[in-house]
């Protein structure tokens, strides 16, 4: 609408695809970058290429996290640690006391959706358990939270719910839980995060929580538009979580 073309790249969450990026914009005729950074809880050692971005006066902004050494850039984030909270709360009320987590430990979603998951076990009164949180990092997001949430079922521990990351590693355990022959949520409930299209692929639909990523992606461009005419932005920009539920959490307080 404002007269620009977009050029897009995609770093797959890899800090040398993201060097690499950077590199290659910076040599092109660009007015501006709307950044998701990569591993954005890992210390960030390409910050040159941003300082690089600031001398020639080329406006950025990032989305869904910054990094720690530049948190003081303009940033359009979701409030991931109220959206856990709500989840967690969510599982709690409806009677679940033995709650695992499963996060991502190298972006700082993660981070804040665990803070939120042992915030509501806190104000609830159950203690938090490190032996109840599955960590995984990008690379190996596709078998490390399956095969260890496996193990853990198969020792004896006692999971009646889980909060997992996001929608996509929600359903890779609920097929881990269906391998052992347990259901969802008869046996072991289960909620998301994003509200993602694999949501409604199966017969189950997540609690999840909406992730509004047109809107976010639209205050994003319109910041990054405002700073590229010289105006002044918020530094950070929060948008709020909502919770919606679906079938798959059990009531089990009833």
């Amino acid at each position: 609408e404002n007269g620009y073309s977009i050029v897009l790249k995609n770093t797959n969450n890899s800090r040398t695809r993201e060097i690499q990026c950077l590199e290659n914009l910076i040599e092109k005729n660009i007015d501006g970058i709307i950044i998701e950074p990569s591993k954005s809880n890992v210390f960030c050692k390409h910050k040159y290429l941003y300082d690089r971005l600031d001398s020639y006066g080329i406006p950025y902004i990032f989305i869904q996290g910054a990094y720690s050494v530049m948190e003081d850039k303009p940033h359009v984030i979701m409030d991931d640690e109220k959206g856990a909270y709500l989840l967690t709360e969510h599982l709690i009320k409806l009677g679940h006391r033995n709650i695992l987590g499963v996060f991502k430990s190298d972006d700082t979603q993660g981070q804040n959706r665990h803070k939120g998951y042992a915030k509501a076990l806190a104000k609830e009164g159950i203690a938090y358990d490190p032996e109840n949180v599955i960590w995984f990092y990008t690379e190996d997001r596709a078998v490390h939270p399956y095969t260890t949430l496996q193990k853990m079922i198969r020792s004896g521990k006692k999971v009646d719910a889980i909060v997992a990351y996001n929608d996509q590693i929600a359903f890779h355990l609920i097929k881990a839980i269906r391998e052992l022959g347990l259901k969802v949520p008869e046996d072991i409930s289960i909620t998301g995060y994003d509200n993602s299209q694999t949501s409604t692929n199966t017969d189950i639909t997540l609690t999840t929580i909406v992730h509004p990523q047109q809107e976010l992606g639209k205050i994003a461009a319109e910041a990054l538009l405002k700073m590229i005419r010289g105006e002044e932005v918020d530094k950070t920009i929060v948008i709020e979580p909502k919770l919606i539920t679906g079938n798959s959490c059990k009531n089990r307080a009833i």
